[in-house]
């Protein structure tokens, strides 16, 4: 072989056989066919297994639309089916992406459960809009937010939208705007109205300084954008008076001012009294109180008058020159009246205006004018009065001075009212002796005499209760006829109700006015509350008689219309002679116009101005009844009552009373349930 036919020599690979060995048979190839006919087959195996496996769930977004890209990010593998897309049970992220909308991803379960949808709300992508001001600076503020500059772009929610655009010296411009949103563009255009207008100031002569509302805006002649408003616009000259005038600037109207002739400058006076804060009037015109200066119109004579209570005007006649500046000093003269103040005790200390003058009983001599008084003592009020002397006319001031407690008793009102519009009068209170002697005719052992002491002041009820006013507090209450009489109307004296419906009824009265009940709740019934309340409640027994015996003096009555038989004509509303059919025990010869209960108040008062404390209903106290023994050597303070007990007191005679003894104020009675002679009247402590 030549040595150039190495490069031909072509070298092929064999099967290596190891000596011995027998030859092993070639393997046969696989057809490519067949090969691709298998990966096919293992495919369509596959998807057969997740079609098996998978479950069909549907995606709907909020809004409703349809998306440009679902994905179950971690299966691998869904497929969309009508709609639907078949996923692998498991926990994935769902992606959702739409055009116009911010991307959602929600974490969602696969489960293997039927009909499961995932429900994936997208917010519309704000819109960018475009505010145009014609090239005005201003301040955008959207929905009461303020975003910034404007002309500028920016991005806002879909939606309608507040805007407002600000801009100094031009009218706010407002307009409700509808974003499109998604990422499209829009464009405002603002037009703002101006909000000033030019001003014109002219003056002769030129070169006064201009001033609105105190600041200066130049000199005359002076032309000046001013922004629409009301001021004061003054002019002022070293040489010449102040000029002032207010001036209204409406937008886009131009307004010239002047030209505006300024007068001479003014002439100063300073006015001083003796005493200080006398009143001043020039020509006739109020100018203020004294220290004060003035300014006044030169070349001209002015009437100043200086005047002050107390003490005699004086009045100047007064000219001042351009500029000028004069003072006027004057001391008043004091028109005196006489004051004499005199009372107990005689060594309190008296002041006039805030300032002590001394023991209180003295004669002063005092300015014409209101003065102050007060009289001071320690431990006692004080009495405080307000005095004008007159000359010529003297004048007494009289006082007594009296513990806080007397001065407290004597500002109670005298007269009060009820809820129900009931009148109640403020008695004071005393000492008196309670029941009846033991010769006196007619009298009975319940009458025992006791020494009473009422120290607490009360109101009682001018009147006894009326139908009317109970039926406020029970409708259906009816106190019925009786023997063919009604006993029901609206003016006449409540009656058949017993000593709990009374109770219940003060209590109803004190919750209407916000006072603390005087009765309170136990075991199915009420009983006076102790400490006993201001609400209010029936009379005590000791105060029912002290106002019913009471004769404007130290003694007692006998009967309600005096001491003496027979009865009076016309004193009260008792068992007359029409009443004969009625009750078998009448009064012989006394007609008092009624055969059953009268409308309350038909009869006079007594000396105290209450009415019915005889006749017409008996009526109901506060006391448990009981028999006292005769106590002569002791004073019982403000009683009530016993405790306990299961009847209570009826005091004073009714239309149903024929006989003499039971017409005695004296007189006691004892019940514990209605009856149609039987009412009540309210009362309660002052304080």
């Amino acid at each position: 072989m030549a040595p150039g036919d190495v490069a031909r020599i072509r070298i092929e690979p064999v099967d290596y056989r190891a000596p011995g060995a027998r030859p092993r048979p070639r393997r046969r190839a696989l057809p490519r066919g067949r090969l691709a006919v298998g990966v096919a087959g293992l495919a369509v195996l596959a998807i057969l297994a997740l079609l098996l496996l998978s479950v069909a769930v549907s995606v709907r977004t909020t809004p409703e639309l349809e998306p440009d890209r679902v994905d179950f990010v971690g299966t691998g593998l869904e497929l969309p089916l009508g709609g639907r897309y078949l996923v692998l049970p498991g926990e994935y992220t769902l992606e959702v992406e739409a055009k116009g909308y911010v991307p959602a991803a929600l974490t969602v379960t696969v489960s293997r459960d039927d009909a499961q949808e995932f429900v994936v709300p997208l917010e519309r992508l704000p819109g960018n809009v475009v505010f145009d001001t014609g090239g005005i600076e201003g301040v955008l503020s959207v929905d009461g937010t303020e975003l910034g500059p404007v002309p500028g772009e920016y991005p806002l929610a879909p939606g309608t939208r507040e805007v407002l655009v600000e801009a100094q010296r031009y009218a706010q411009y407002r307009v409700s705007l509808d974003v499109v949103g998604g990422g499209e563009s829009q464009s405002v255009d603002v037009r703002l109205e101006p909000d000033f207008a030019e001003v014109r100031v002219e003056s002769v002569p030129a070169g006064a300084r201009v001033l609105l509302e105190d600041q200066e805006l130049g000199v005359t002649p002076l032309v000046a954008d001013v922004d629409a408003g009301r001021y004061t616009l003054a002019l002022e000259h070293p040489d010449y008076r102040r000029y002032e005038t207010p001036i209204t600037v409406k937008a886009g109207e131009p307004l010239t001012i002047g030209p505006v002739e300024l007068g001479l400058p003014d002439g100063m006076l300073a006015v001083r009294t003796e005493p200080e804060g006398a009143d001043v009037s020039v020509s006739g015109r109020y100018r203020g109180r004294t220290p004060a200066t003035l300014d006044l119109a030169p070349g001209l004579a002015h009437e100043v008058v200086v005047s002050r209570p107390g003490y005699a005007s004086q009045t100047r006649n007064i000219a001042v020159s351009p500029g000028e500046r004069k003072t006027l000093t004057l001391t008043l003269e004091a028109v005196l009246g006489q004051v004499t103040v005199k009372g107990e005790p005689a060594d309190a200390e008296l002041f006039v205006d805030g300032r002590s003058r001394g023991l209180a009983n003295q004669t002063l001599s005092l300015p014409a004018a209101p003065h102050a008084l007060e009289i001071r003592k320690p431990g006692l009020a004080t009495f405080k009065a307000t005095v004008t002397p007159k000359p010529e006319l003297p004048q007494v001031v009289e006082y007594e001075l009296t513990s806080p407690a007397q001065a407290r008793l004597a500002r109670l009102p005298p007269l009060v009212q009820s809820p129900v519009g009931a009148e109640l009068k403020l008695v004071r209170g005393g000492t008196f002796t309670m029941g009846s002697p033991r010769r006196e005719p007619g009298r009975r052992s319940n009458e025992a005499e006791r020494r009473i002491e009422l120290e607490r002041p009360f109101y009682i009820g001018v009147r006894e209760v009326t139908n009317r006013e109970f039926r406020e507090f029970r409708p259906n209450h009816a106190s019925g006829i009786f023997k063919e009489e009604s006993l029901d109307l609206d003016r006449q004296p409540v009656a058949r109700v017993s000593w709990q419906d009374a109770a219940a009824f003060c209590n109803w009265l004190s919750g209407k006015e916000g006072l603390p009940p005087a009765y309170v709740s136990g075991n199915g019934r009420l009983t006076l509350a102790e400490p006993v309340t201001t609400g209010y409640r029936l009379p005590t027994e000791a105060e029912w008689e002290f106002v019913a015996r009471h004769d404007g003096s130290q003694a007692a009555r006998k009967y309600p219309w005096g001491d003496a038989l027979p009865v009076a004509p016309r004193s009260g509303n008792y068992a007359d002679q029409s009443a004969i059919y009625l009750t078998p025990v009448v009064i012989s010869g006394y007609d008092d116009g009624f055969r059953v209960a009268a409308p309350v108040g038909s009869f006079g008062p007594n000396p105290l101005g209450l009415f019915d404390l005889g006749g017409n209903v008996s009526e109901w106290t506060t006391d448990h009844y009981s028999i006292y023994v005769t106590g002569a050597d002791t004073v019982a303070t403000d009683p009530a009552g016993p405790e306990q007990g299961e009847t209570w007191v009826v005091r004073g005679s009714s239309w149903l009373t024929g006989k003499t003894p039971d017409l005695r104020l004296a007189w006691r009675d004892v019940g514990a349930a209605g009856k149609p002679d039987l009412g009540f009247r309210i009362a309660r402590y002052a304080e």
